[in-house]
């Protein structure tokens, strides 16, 4: 399903091992994409942040990245050094972008 599904969830998850980095992503649902990070840490401490909906996950997830990407002081990949409320306001901006267009 993860394949032929568009809609699902753009995600934050930290843990703290990393300071100051989080993961933006995007899932079906966001809480298995969370015990799937778990698995590679002895220590199960990946948090999941913060969640949304959205009906085209993929979009929602390029666009979060593009906009935490010019808020935050590195990235790597799909992890941003950047505080988890400044990356919740992008992807709350997609949101209401979103529903205002």
């Amino acid at each position: 399903r993860y394949t032929t599904s568009s809609e699902g969830e753009v995600y934050i998850i930290s843990n703290p091992a990393w300071d100051g980095w989080i993961k933006v992503g995007m899932a079906i649902e966001a809480e298995d994409r969370c015990k799937g990070y778990q698995t590679s840490s002895p220590m199960r401490d990946y948090k999941l942040e913060y969640k949304k909906y959205f009906d085209d996950r993929r979009k929602a997830e390029q666009v979060a990245h593009s906009l935490c990407s010019k808020k935050a002081k590195e990235k790597n990949g799909e992890w941003f050094k950047l505080d988890i409320p400044t990356a919740i306001t992008c992807i709350e901006k997609i949101f209401i972008e979103k529903n205002n267009a």
